[in-house]
């Protein structure tokens, strides 16, 4: 089995400066330096005002005794306040953890008591949420507590909150203004100082900590390195990312505190040169808005979000196309009556005449906040071969990928469905508070817990989540294949795929899907369009359309299967009724 993907070279492209936090920061000044970075309403940020504001506030942290190794939390929404932040922090050698908005007490609870953490910057309300009042329900220790002096049982380690925003309480300070008179009141806390500290930041030092979902009752903590985060970075804006020409100002919604929206939407738009537009309203009056009021070129997110506003007449109307480019990605153009033109120069001067690529021949991205999310694709621009629609493609240079035999541990043969392992430069160093042997196997790979075939060139495909696979008429189903496929049809938003148990062995297979509004909904017409993608016995039986409301989401915008077929099984019994 290949260790490295056929046809691409077996290293990885590394980025012109050492891979730290500090060096990023300061090379980015220089190459784009009054550029804009990131956009949020009236928020605006340039390339240098990030070195220079974060530079700032790294110094105050400094005075404050915050430095290496130490553990700093954020609680805040995506924009320019979060991401001079995380730069801070990240920039004297903190270990920087982005914390969810939509964690509830419980949830922030267990964040702060798990992750150790010595300062917490916070928003003070966002989106009509009260974070100082969710802090005092999740901490009630905070009670008669001194700003600066924090002694809480409830996470043992937290010594200071920093605020950001409208409102206080007597426990947090504002943090803008107290960190920078802490940097001015602190002559010892200089330029010279934070050079030197800088100085002392290594690849190998940890940048993040990432909460995600895993499949116990709490989040898992996966920490990753400066090297790991920046090389990654780098190689994907520059290889794999269809969107990311100069000049490219892109809608990204995906909050950052997670990885899609953290490394693989802020970072890479930072190390491209790229704006990053922050959007308010996710809907096609919202995206309108960002390209004739902010010159938005593009968009990136998830695939139901660019298939919806693409097919919003509001654009059309207005004289828009857009062009998904990958599966997350897509690049505006404008109707003239020279025909249609990319709004990015450079993009059009490459395209002048742009077209639609096929959907079904864009890979599907695949990987994990463990692997600093996708680490298997092929290079931007290209497509894949009509007969591996649906695959993700070949593992990106410096990954490593086998597929293993779920019970015995042994690699299997190309085309047989095993569990994907993952080692590489993109790999996490652990998971917080875990000891390695917990996490990689005796020669250091990590186990996904996902099924995937490879072929003899190794392009890959997912399969689905163990535990999760059907089998009918003899044969595995992997309902995340139907969906993919599901998914990239015209006119659908979003899919899941269950099986139902019947009299007999094999379960029922069934799909329910969301239609964009205005679609008509044909059972007979999606199945002759699965028909010409699957095998027949992938096929479902039945097809049932759902609205929006019908459909439960995780945190992080993923679909809840649970329930669903009780969900259907009434639709059938319904049906059935005289």
């Amino acid at each position: 089995m290949p260790s490295i993907a056929f046809g691409q070279p077996p290293e990885p492209l590394q980025p012109p400066f050492v891979p730290t936090a500090p060096n990023m920061l300061r090379w980015i000044a220089d190459q784009y330096g009054d550029l804009e970075a990131q956009v949020r309403g009236q928020q605006r940020l340039t390339f240098r005002q990030l070195e220079r504001q974060s530079a700032t506030l790294a110094r105050g942290l400094l005075a404050e005794g915050i430095g290496k190794g130490a553990r700093v939390a954020l609680l805040m929404p995506n924009g320019p306040s979060f991401t001079v932040a995380f730069m801070a922090a990240a920039r004297i050698g903190a270990l920087v953890a982005p914390l969810s908005t939509l964690f509830k007490p419980r949830e922030l609870g267990w964040a702060l008591r798990h992750g150790d953490f010595q300062l917490l910057m916070t928003t003070t309300n966002y989106l009509g949420h009260d974070y100082l009042g969710r802090l005092e329900e999740t901490l009630p220790s905070l009670a008669g507590q001194t700003a600066r002096r924090l002694w809480l049982k409830e996470a043992p380690y937290l010594r200071s909150i920093l605020t950001w925003g409208e409102g206080d309480a007597p426990w947090g300070v504002p943090g803008v203004e107290a960190l920078t008179a802490s940097a001015e009141n602190c002559p010892a806390a200089s330029e010279e100082l934070l050079a030197a500290v800088e100085a002392n930041v290594a690849p190998a030092d940890l940048l993040s900590m990432i909460l995600t979902s895993g499949s116990t009752a709490e989040p898992k903590a996966v920490v990753h390195s400066h090297g790991a985060m920046l090389r990654v970075g780098w190689q994907k804006s520059h290889r794999f990312w269809a969107v990311g020409d100069p000049g490219d100002r892109l809608i990204g919604p995906r909050p950052q505190f997670w990885v899609a929206g953290l490394a693989a939407t802020l970072l890479q738009t930072l190390l491209k040169g790229c704006c990053l537009l922050d959007p308010d309203d996710l809907s096609a009056a919202g995206v309108l808005n960002l390209i004739e009021k902010e010159g938005a070129t593009g968009a990136c997110g998830n695939l139901p979000w660019l298939k919806q506003f693409a097919a919003d007449p509001a654009l059309k109307d207005a004289g828009y196309e857009v062009f998904i480019t990958a599966l997350e990605t897509a690049a505006f153009a404008r109707r003239t009556a020279d025909g249609v033109r990319f709004l990015n120069p450079t993009r059009a001067s490459r395209a002048p005449s742009p077209a639609q690529a096929p959907l079904e021949r864009l890979p599907h991205t695949y990987g994990m906040t463990e692997t600093i999310a996708g680490h298997t694709s092929i290079p931007a621009g290209e497509l894949l071969d009509e007969e591996r629609s649906g695959y993700c493609g070949r593992p990106m240079p410096g990954v490593r990928l086998r597929l293993c035999d779920p019970a015995t541990g042994e690699v299997v043969e190309h085309g047989e469905i095993g569990e994907i392992q993952v080692a590489g430069y993109s790999m996490m160093d652990g998971l917080y508070k875990r000891e390695r042997p917990e996490v990689f196997t005796p020669d250091g790979w990590y186990r996904t817990g996902d099924l995937g075939v490879m072929d003899a060139e190794g392009y890959v495909r997912f399969q689905t989540r163990m535990g999760e696979m059907l089998k009918i008429k003899g044969a595995n189903v992997s309902p995340a294949e139907v969906e993919a496929c599901l998914n990239v049809l015209p006119g659908i938003v979003r899919s899941a795929v269950v099986g139902l148990p019947t009299p007999n062995d094999d379960p029922l297979l069934v799909a329910v899907v969301e239609l964009r509004p205005g679609q008509a909904f044909d059972e007979g017409a999606i199945r002759e369009a699965l028909r010409r993608q699957l095998s027949s016995f992938k096929v479902p039986r039945r097809i049932f359309e759902l609205s929006n409301d019908d459909f439960q989401f995780t945190a992080s915008g993923k679909v809840i299967k649970r329930g669903l077929d009780a969900v259907v099984a009434k639709l059938i019994k319904a049906e059935r009724a005289p």
